[in-house]
């Protein structure tokens, strides 16, 4: 893409996506407060399923402060399905600090910004951008892809190294409607420069993709193959006593910290040894009620689900009536189901 084109090529992006951008909840908003929001729900996670989870927060704090105030695991239960729990740990803490420190305004400028938790260059871009016209570039994914595709760049996008060197560019040529520009971007990647099937006929910037005038779409972006998903087994245990009761604890592990789970070995570990490290007396085993398997971003976690009873009791047992209004992982969720199917 030719120097000399970037006044014209700002301008066909531009005209394109006031024509044809969706129509999406944190579109209609120059709040701050809510188009952050807006970006830490769509971090590794589709617009579909992010919408109705927006729109409830919304409805639920519809002010910075009102999230503030929440607790921790009230946010963690209404966040409960979207994974990647970090992101509303980072948010909650970022938007507490929000309100002791900056009198419960988003700082408008971004170093200010990037102090807060959880806040990176991404983000940063986004929200100066969008909510005060910022010329700062908010380089996601799709971002990425155009960028490469448009000036047929080899470079792997995995590397830290390139998305800086990208966002550097596109800061040079960045038309003073920064939020709609970075929000055009997202939009032609999103609907039209699209992974596997771009739509090169209708791209409204196809005049200027070097990577269409020379066929070599299907080879932009460039990323280094990951390695294979590690695959864990595990036996999960619903434990049940004489109160209908179920054991359950909280996670300590930083990505899902505060998140209940039910006991969870590996498939060697013996009844006696979980009977040990939980210190119950526990009923024998019989075949499993279920299995399941949940895929992470690393890994995948094969699940046999089992049945034991016990007399005893302790403050890990819930109320099986109140497990549902608790926080769970997506694959403690899977789990949780066996609890309304067998039991």
């Amino acid at each position: 893409m030719n120097i000399l084109n970037y006044k014209s090529f700002n301008e066909s992006l531009l005209s394109w996506y006031y024509e044809v951008r969706r129509d999406l909840p944190w579109r209609q908003t120059n709040d701050p407060y809510k188009i952050w929001l807006s970006e830490v729900t769509l971090q590794q996670t589709q617009v579909k399923t992010v919408i109705p989870y927006y729109n409830r927060f919304i409805d639920k704090y519809p002010t910075l402060d009102s999230i503030a105030d929440e607790s921790s695991e009230n946010l963690l239960k209404e966040w409960e399905g979207l994974g990647y729990y970090n992101r509303i740990r980072n948010f909650h803490e970022a938007v507490k600090e929000v309100k002791s420190s900056y009198h419960s305004k988003v700082p408008d400028t971004l170093n200010e910004f990037l102090k807060l938790k959880g806040v990176g260059p991404y983000i940063g871009g986004a929200v100066q951008s969008i909510a005060f016209n910022h010329r700062v570039a908010a380089v996601d994914g799709n971002v990425l892809r155009v960028m490469t595709r448009l000036t047929e760049d080899g470079r792997d996008i995995s590397k830290q190294k390139t998305i800086t060197s990208i966002k550097e560019h596109i800061e040079t040529f960045m038309p003073i409607f920064a939020g709609d520009f970075n929000q055009a971007m997202m939009e032609l990647g999103a609907t039209v420069c699209t992974p596997r099937i771009p739509k090169c006929v209708t791209c409204p910037v196809q005049s200027y993709c070097e990577s269409f005038k020379n066929n070599t779409v299907n080879q932009y972006p460039f990323k280094k193959k990951s390695k294979a998903k590690k695959e864990y087994y595990y036996n999960i245990y619903l434990i049940l006593n004489d109160n209908n009761e179920v054991y359950l604890y909280k996670e300590t592990d930083d990505l899902l910290q505060g998140m209940y789970k039910f006991p969870k070995y590996d498939i060697d570990t013996s009844i006696e040894n979980i009977e040990d490290k939980l210190n119950l007396t526990l009923s024998s085993l019989t075949e499993p009620i279920g299995e399941e398997k949940h895929v992470f971003t690393h890994k995948v976690w094969y699940m046999n689900i089992y049945v034991v009873y016990t007399k005893d009791k302790n403050d890990h047992f819930v109320p099986l009536s109140n497990v549902r209004d608790l926080p769970m992982s997506i694959a403690m969720q899977k789990v949780y189901k066996y609890i309304d199917e067998t039991i």
